[in-house]
């Protein structure tokens, strides 16, 4: 038996369960009395069947009120696909990009950067209307719902992750989410001038798109953050497009190399081995000093040829002019240590040939000199007995003759290698006068131009 009770001001009124029991009730009664026809008994229970189908659809849409009903219902959209849009495109928004450069390696011609870009983009299946759900955004997690995946043209290496586990979704259908792409770039990075060397670099972020199908990315603004990593500095990023494609879309990133530790530890300590080897033509050539530090500048300048081969290239387009300059400077001290030990030979002995040789000669001709002397005294013995007391005082004075002679022949050789030194030490000067105008010409007045967006070529 079914009880009706009225509602009082205030009260809920019937619900629909009561709905169906009233019109059981009446159609029991008019079956019983037999007055009411087959076809009135079928749109009764038509209508009773009715109202107990909306009963749950009406229950759960009025109990279905929270942002967790409401993301529950957005997922079992499944929208894993991209957003299907009449003109066959989504527009991807990059409000702003936050860059940092994290290393540069001029060795390998490689620098590493990371990237927070967050991104913006409508999918109209995943709106809502707001007078149902009196929600303006939901959150729903990253893994249900499509996201665009970015990707670097010119990278060797890009991993991109997910900023947060969540996005943020709109009543329009609008989506914000934000992703973290690390990249490895390759850059031939201009180091002609090195280690005052400065150059743009590009990022070239890109997504799908294909036959006119696919995304498109939107650029907005960019921000730089920790500009300084070792020697380089970031000056400036800028965004661009070439040629005005919408598919070519790129970072153009300033770095300029901050020079002072590299010519602390290159180029200065190049100059002063220069001016000590300079210097060293004040030693004099008769001693053996000057030979054994010309040999420890050689050695010296070797080591720091070392330490540069191992921070730059060893070829490119613009191949560095230091590297040119370490090799001219080490030539200069080889030869400059050869021309010490050419005159410091012919200051000693008078000739360049092996001192085996030279020794030898000297020995011939003192033996013929012996015989001679034999052959002439012998012959002034026979021809005058009477000089023979005078013969130790012409020996005396003879020896001492030769040494002079000896003695005039060695200020000779050294005079004759000093005069030579110093004509060798005025064109070693001037060479490297003229090699320093040259050199800062180069360093600072030429500049060598590379084309780094030759990868979409």
């Amino acid at each position: 038996m079914c009880f009706v009770t009225g509602g009082r001001a205030g009260m809920r009124p019937m619900d629909h369960s009561v709905l169906k029991c009233l019109f059981s009730l009446f159609l029991l009664t008019v079956s019983a009395s037999g007055t009411l026809s087959n076809a009135a008994i079928t749109t009764i229970q038509t209508l009773s069947n009715t109202a107990s189908a909306s009963q749950p659809f009406n229950t759960a849409t009025s109990s279905c009120t929270t942002r967790r009903c409401l993301a529950s219902m957005l997922i079992a959209k499944e929208a894993l696909s991209q957003p299907q849009s009449p003109r066959c495109i989504s527009i991807i928004r990059v409000p702003l990009i936050v860059y940092e450069t994290l290393s540069v390696d001029t060795k390998n011609l490689r620098f590493e950067s990371s990237l927070e870009v967050p991104l913006s983009w409508e999918d109209p299946d995943l709106s809502w209307d707001t007078s149902v759900y009196h929600h303006d955004m939901v959150v729903l997690p990253v893994s249900k719902i499509w996201t665009p995946e970015l990707h670097v043209t010119n990278g060797v290496q890009t991993k991109m992750k997910h900023g947060n586990k969540d996005l943020l979704v709109h009543s329009n259908g609008t989506i914000e989410h934000m992703v973290i792409m690390n990249t490895v770039v390759g850059c031939e990075v201009n180091l002609y001038n090195y280690p005052f060397a400065s150059d743009f670099c590009p990022i070239a972020i890109n997504v799908w798109a294909i036959s006119g199908c696919g995304m498109f990315l939107n650029f907005g603004a960019v921000s730089t953050t920790s500009a300084n990593r070792g020697d380089w500095l970031t000056e400036a990023v800028e965004l661009n497009t070439k040629g005005g494609r919408g598919d070519r879309n790129y970072l153009w990133v300033l770095l300029k190399m901050r020079s002072e530790n590299p010519f602390l530890s290159l180029v200065l300590p190049s100059i002063l081995i220069i001016l000590a080897d300079v210097g060293s033509f004040a030693l004099p050539l008769g001693e053996s000093k000057r030979i054994p530090f010309k040999v420890k500048l050689v050695l010296s300048f070797i080591m720091f040829l070392n330490i540069l081969k191992d921070l730059l290239p060893g070829g490119g387009q613009c191949s560095p002019i230091i590297r040119k300059h370490f090799c001219f400077c080490l030539v200069i001290l080889v030869l400059s240590t050869l021309q010490s030990m050419v005159l410091t030979r012919l200051a000693k002995c008078g000739t360049l040939r092996p001192c085996s040789l030279s020794k030898s000669k000297e020995s011939l001709l003192k033996d013929t000199d012996n015989e001679e002397e034999s052959k002439s005294g012998i012959t002034v013995i026979k021809l005058n007995a009477s000089e023979e007391e005078n013969t130790p005082f012409q020996k005396v004075v003879k020896f001492l003759n030769k040494m002079a002679a000896q003695d005039q022949k060695k200020v000779r050789r050294h005079r004759f290698a000093n005069k030579v030194d110093l004509i060798c030490f005025c064109i070693y000067l001037t060479v490297l006068i003229i090699y320093s105008f040259i050199i800062l010409f180069f360093s600072f007045g030429s500049r060598c131009e590379i084309d780094h967006l030759q990868f979409w070529h």
